[in-house]
Parts: C-alpha cells; structure tokens; sequence
C-alpha cells in the first residue's frame, strides 16, 4: 500500500507527565582547586571561570580592586635603628678665605736638653779703676833684709839758715 501524506496539521495539546525514571548510579565527587587570583581595575566587575575535566576542576577568580581610601592618621615614631657603617671620606673642600678666631694659647712644653757650648766671645774693654780700698794690716815681720840699693843723685843745695845767736 501507498500512502500519500497530505499537509502537517497543527500541534496537538502536551500529553500528561509521564512517571518518574529509576535513579541513576551515583556519580563520584568532584575535586575543585583554585587557580589564578588576580586584581582587576577598580570599578570593573569580578569574573570566575571553571577549567579542566571531570571530577578535577579549576577555579580562576578576578576581583577588582576597591577605591584607594583616605589618608590614615600619622602613627607613632617608630625607635631609633642601629647606626649604619661609616660612609667614605668625601673630597676635601676648597680653602676658606675667611680666618676663623685664633685659640687660646697653650700650656709651656718641658725644657728641651741644654745645647753644646758655644765659642767664647772676644774681650770686652777694660773697665774704669774703682777706689783705692783701706789699708790691710801690717804683715809679719821679716827676718830677711834685702839687698841695698845703689846711691842716688846728689839733691839740690838748701837754702842758708838764720844765723846764730
């Protein structure tokens, strides 16, 4: 037999539900690890996505970060550190024209040796002849008379005496 099929005629109405199926065997649990967590621009929205095959999947998050807020209050200072190393000497500056004060003097040194003597220097001029001193005493009497000497001249004649009586 030959059938001839004419136009499709409209949809029919939704049958009743049919029933409920068996359960099915149970699946095994999946494995979820977080991926990437990355910082997006501020105002844009977070985004998640799900990577690799099951039961091992992936979690990958981006969150945008929030407006920077306003300036805290200054905190405490915080202890001193250690002193670091002392740095290189750097180059000598150029010479001041300006003298600064001069300071106070010192206190004296010890006395250095005494040094070699010197040559002696020439003579000085004879010095005016002070005053005769007193006469010592009279020495010891000598028992030693010494030598007479020669006559001298003969002196001038006297003048003649008054005459007598």
């Amino acid at each position: 037999m030959v059938y001839r099929l004419g136009a499709t005629g409209a949809t029919g109405p939704t049958g009743a539900t049919g029933p409920s199926g068996a359960t099915g065997a149970t699946g095994s649990a999946p494995n979820l690890a977080i991926g990437t967590v990355s910082t997006g621009a501020p105002g844009t929205g977070a985004t998640a996505s799900i990577t690799g095959t099951s039961p091992n999947f992936i979690l990958n998050l981006t969150i945008p970060a929030g407006p920077t807020g306003p300036t805290g209050t200054t905190g405490a200072t915080g202890a001193t550190g250690p002193t670091g190393a002392t740095g290189a000497t750097g180059p000598t500056g150029a010479a001041s024209t300006v003298a600064g004060p001069t300071g106070a003097t010192g206190p004296t040194g010890a006395t250095g040796p005494t040094g070699a003597t010197g040559v002696t220097g020439p003579t000085g001029a004879t010095g005016a002849t002070g005053p005769t001193g007193a006469t010592g005493p009279t020495g010891a009497a000598s028992t030693v008379t010494g030598p007479t000497g020669a006559t001298g001249p003969t002196g001038p004649t006297g003048a003649t005496g008054p005459t007598g009586p």
